[in-house]
């Protein structure tokens, strides 16, 4: 049956220990492809791989003569066939042999002529109409080095492969956050396309051995499972970058895309990198990922670790500055206590490596949020994206700014690209969402705010945000229950918790409100509490002057909530007082 696993043979009794793979990694790295590609050899092209009938059907082995000669009858079936000539009938051995050279030059020459022909059309220039490739997810790269240590390594190469990649303009690169989720997922790549929306996907290895690294990488057309380019590559483990740069600029030729002469020396800048330093950096990633104030305090460790051991590690500090900005919603610190640390970690980053996306960024974040320098910031955002077009974060933040400074619409379209580039993320689909909501179109948010929920039901910011929506639409019940699971979540974060007091207060449930509004007070004797939220729940007491006063406090502290006051509609009843006009000029928002 054709595309049908064929039968192998049964083990041969004698069989020397040198010729024999025991699973699927090591058949994966004999044949320099990643296993979800032998798998789907082994189904639809008959690779010989054997199962043990006394395991479990997962158990294989394989033999290496087998897959050799298994790989050589590929090759020649793939070859362009011809019958312009017959051999001549024997005659005597001396003339058999003479012509049977004769003609073996001639064929000789032919497959020399077929196989020039076949390399020139596989390396031609591709039709824009037929497989140009315009969207790209690098899925996670294997781990065949058999040791779970090295997997923080395989996980950092791969977000280094993106963060390469995505610095090209024509192409649309999936964020790390989406792709994450394919590891060691066993989907047919055409599927993991279509979810993502992408032309192109690469898939790969990576296998280290003493002091070598070796990336085998391939790209497939998803829109038709066909193989496009595949390439192995090996550097030294201190070269990593060089590596790195090395396999980024292979998939750019292959993808047929035009680089800008910025965008290919950005793709092949190198310099020498500790491999324990990336090792820190992607721990320090992972570290971060719960969102909470000890898995950013964790990650900040790891990353002073990084550059401890490199200290001309332009990503470690870009990464340690939007850890440290991250502590404005989550933990007990006050601003004055990391958003200084923040801005020298991302100004540490830039002036080491001044094209590095990330760390404009974050500067953009520090000198809006805490200087109220909004010209300043916006200027960093747009050299970010400038930088790096395909960077969702930054999309993202940037729509942030620009709903803060009361452009919604500008604002939505950057969640928009933001989510384009990052499907599978829940951040990415909270500020979708909030955009909508920002624009006025509840409807629309709540329908967002729910997938936001349904994809990460355990996130304390997603039933917040689904809270805020439903109150500001009106429908105080459900905005209630949301609020309440996002302090049950989050187990009492000040901030939710004071706009939990605020919407018991609005709902006429004053007692509740106060109640609230006490917790705060004790809590503020032990860490810091925003003035904002404070503030907050006395306007929904009608307490106006006292809103204004603690206002004045937030602004003293350079609490980064201020930065939204123009456009939340829980200050709506203070703008025709002076002293709230005196204090958005302040902060830069009077208009």
């Amino acid at each position: 049956m054709p595309g049908a696993a064929q039968p192998v043979p049964s083990e041969p009794k004698r069989v020397s220990a040198a010729d024999r793979l025991d699973s699927w990694k090591e058949i994966a790295a004999y044949l320099k492809r990643s296993v979800r590609t032998v798998h789907r050899w082994e189904s639809e092209q008959g690779l010989p791989v054997h199962r043990h009938l006394h395991h479990s059907s997962g158990t294989v082995y394989a033999f290496k003569s087998e897959l050799d000669g298994w790989w050589a009858s590929r090759k020649i079936e793939i070859e362009p066939t011809t019958e312009l000539v017959d051999l001549p009938t024997a005659t005597t051995g001396q003339s058999t042999s003479l012509a049977l050279r004769r003609w073996l030059i001639v064929l000789g020459g032919l497959l020399v002529v077929i196989a020039l022909a076949s390399f020139a059309y596989w390396r031609r220039p591709v039709s824009a109409n037929l497989t140009t490739i315009r969207s790209l997810a690098v899925l996670p790269l294997q781990n065949l080095t058999g040791d779970p240590a090295q997997e923080y390594f395989a996980d950092g190469m791969t977000d280094a492969l993106i963060t390469r990649l995505a610095q090209v303009g024509e192409l649309r690169v999936i964020s790390r956050t989406s792709v994450v989720r394919y590891k060691e997922v066993k989907k047919p790549l055409p599927m993991i396309a279509r979810e993502l929306n992408v032309d192109g996907v690469v898939e790969g290895t990576i296998v280290g051995s003493g002091p070598r690294v070796r990336i085998t990488a391939q790209l497939i057309d998803a829109r038709n499972d066909r193989h496009l380019w595949a390439g192995s590559y090996e550097r030294d483990s201190t070269d990593i970058l060089a590596l790195q740069a090395e396999v980024a600029q292979a998939i750019a030729d292959a993808v047929a895309v035009q680089l800008t002469a910025q965008e290919r020396a950005r793709l092949s800048g190198s310099q020498p990198m500790d491999p324990e330093a990336n090792r820190l950096l992607y721990r320090g990633l992972i570290a971060a990922s719960p969102q909470s104030y000890e898995g950013y305090s964790n990650a900040i460790t790891y990353l002073d670790q990084a550059v401890a051991k490199q200290p001309d590690f332009a990503p470690a500090y870009a990464a340690m500055s939007l850890c440290y900005i991250q502590f404005s919603f989550v933990g007990p610190l006050a601003p004055e206590e990391f958003m200084p640390k923040a801005e020298a970690a991302a100004r540490k980053a830039l002036e080491l490596d001044e094209g590095l996306a990330e760390a404009h960024a974050d500067l953009g974040i520090s000198l809006y949020r805490y200087h109220w320098n909004w010209s300043a910031a916006e200027a960093e955002f747009r050299r970010a994206l400038t930088l790096n077009p395909n960077f969702a974060d930054g999309h993202r933040m940037f729509g942030v700014f620009l709903a803060s400074a009361g452009h919604s619409e500008e604002a939505l379209a950057e969640a928009q690209r933001a989510h384009e580039l990052d499907p599978l993320s829940v951040q990415g689909a909270l500020e979708l969402a909030r955009s909508f909501r920002e624009n006025g179109e509840y409807e629309r948010a709540i329908t967002e705010f729910r997938k936001a929920v349904e994809m990460d039901p355990n996130r304390p910011r997603a039933h917040f945000q689904f809270g805020v929506t439903y109150f500001e639409k009106g429908d105080l019940r459900e905005g209630v229950t949301e609020l309440e699971t996002a302090v049950k979540l989050s187990q009492g974060n000040p901030r939710f918790l004071a706009y939990l007091g605020y919407a018991d207060a609005a709902s006429g449930n004053r007692r509740e409100a106060e109640e609230i509004l006490g917790r705060l007070g004790s809590l503020s004797q032990q860490q810091y509490v925003s003035p904002v939220g404070i503030a907050t729940i006395y306007m929904g007491l009608g307490e106006n002057e006292k809103a204004l006063a603690w206002l004045e406090k937030a602004y003293q502290a350079h609490d980064g909530e201020l930065t939204a006051m123009a456009t939340d509609h829980r200050w709506d009843a203070l703008h025709s007082q002076p002293r709230f006009q005196d204090l958005l000029r302040r902060v830069g928002l009077a208009r």
